[in-house]
This record gives C-alpha cells, structure tokens and sequence, in this order.
C-alpha cells in the first residue's frame, strides 16, 4: 500500500515525538506550536550560517564555550518568550536567558534586566553611531550588550564573535523558531537603543585549554515548542554547540 508524503511526515514526527520523551523523561505543553517555515528559513539563511562560521573558529576558551552555550540554546532549548522560569515552564525573556547561560558554568548573575548596569565592569569605547558599531575590536565572547529604551534597562543580549566583519550576539528576537535569535547589525532598535557593554569573564576565561566547569545545561519540564530534532546535549558535539 502506497503512503503518502503526508502522512509519512506524520509518522515520522510522532515516532521522534515519542522517542525525545521515552528517551529524555521529557513532555511538551497539549498547547505546543511548530516552528512556522517563514521563522525556519530566517535560522536557515541567518542564524545556522553564523553558527556554523563560530563552530570553525571555536578555540575551546571558556569565553568561546559560553558563547557556544548560547548558540546550543538557540538549537535545542525549544524556547518560548515569557516572563517565568524556564527549568519548569519553557518560556523565557532576555534578562533570564543570560543569566541560564552563565548560570551553567557556575557565575551567578542578576536575571532582571534593569540590574544589568551593575553586572561585571563596563567595557569602555563601545557606542554606536549611524547605525555602526564603534569599538567593535574590544568585543569577546560572552560580553553582555544592554539597551535602554527608558530610564533603566529594557534589554540584554550576548556578544558570540565577529563574523564576516559583521559584530553578532544572541539573544531574545522576534522571527525565529524559537524566542531565541542572532542579531548581526545595528541600524535598527539595536542602535538607537544601545546603551554599554558589560564583561563579566575574567581575562583566564579567554585562553584556550583552560579548566571549565560546566554544570550542563537546564533541560525544562516541558517545551512549549515540539522538538522537531533529537536533542543532542553539548558533550556529545564536537565544539559543545
């Protein structure tokens, strides 16, 4: 008997369906969306190429590891934009989801987005102007970019690397498959409402071959998203992204 496409691609989405949660004791919400093919092809054209140039240039740092942390995320977090706690609910908002990546590794920061002027020390030179990043260079990976839309601190990202002479960081974004995204210019909201750059890392945290302590990443109670990919965690990929 001849199976359509269809319902091959149904079958095949329930038997991975089931496996992610025999195999992982995981669940996702009755109310879980699939990723729209619009937000798909966004990842595909914009995000992946980025990640993928940062898997090549990845130097083992704990710097490049936190970064690359953000990116597994990006990947295989299944995250939905909420204000909760993302170990029990799957959602997650900006602030919350810096704070979950370094958290990983054992660094304890602020997960309320107006406190992030206080997070680490200032790197200094950095602005923007016309839409340009000025003081690009004195970017590393992990640095954590915040934007003031009021008086205080409305948004955070993270820096991950320079690709293609273009400054990239990670973040909540709107138009992925996920509440998670990579932003690579400033000529939009990102520039008019940069406000400065914290870094957090100590300076041992960018030479390659360090020890790094990793407490693995948080895998929650249940997605809001249906992972459409078995969810391969950081120890079983070459870079860990």
């Amino acid at each position: 008997m001849k199976i359509s496409t269809k319902v091959k691609n149904r079958i095949i989405a329930f038997v991975l369906s089931l496996s992610l949660v025999l195999g992982m004791g995981i669940i996702w919400s009755p109310a879980a969306m699939a990723a729209s093919s619009s937000s798909t092809s966004l990842y595909n054209n914009t995000g992946k190429p980025i990640a993928d140039s940062l898997r090549t240039s990845f130097n083992g740092s704990l710097a490049q590891t936190i970064a690359g942390r953000a990116i597994w995320y990006m990947e295989y977090g299944y995250m939905v934009y909420g204000h909760s706690k993302y170990p029990t609910t799957g959602y997650i908002d900006c602030s919350n989801f810096v704070s979950l990546v370094y958290k990983d590794f054992g660094y304890s920061i602020t997960s309320a987005a107006r406190n992030y002027g206080q997070v680490g020390v200032k790197v200094a030179g950095v602005s923007v102007k016309n839409g340009t990043l000025i003081g690009a260079d004195k970017l590393k990976p992990g640095d954590i970019l915040t934007f003031q839309r009021t008086s205080y601190i409305s948004h955070v990202a993270m820096y991950i690397g320079n690709v293609n002479g273009k400054p990239c960081f990670i973040g909540t974004t709107t138009g992925y498959p996920t509440a998670i995204g990579i932003v690579s210019g400033f000529k939009n909201w990102y520039g008019t409402q940069f406000h400065d750059v914290r870094r957090v890392l100590p300076a041992s945290a960018y030479v390659a071959g360090g020890k790094i302590t990793d407490k693995g990443p948080v895998i929650p109670a249940k997605y809001q998203i249906k992972p459409s990919k078995p969810i391969i965690m950081p120890k079983n990929l070459p870079a860990g992204f």
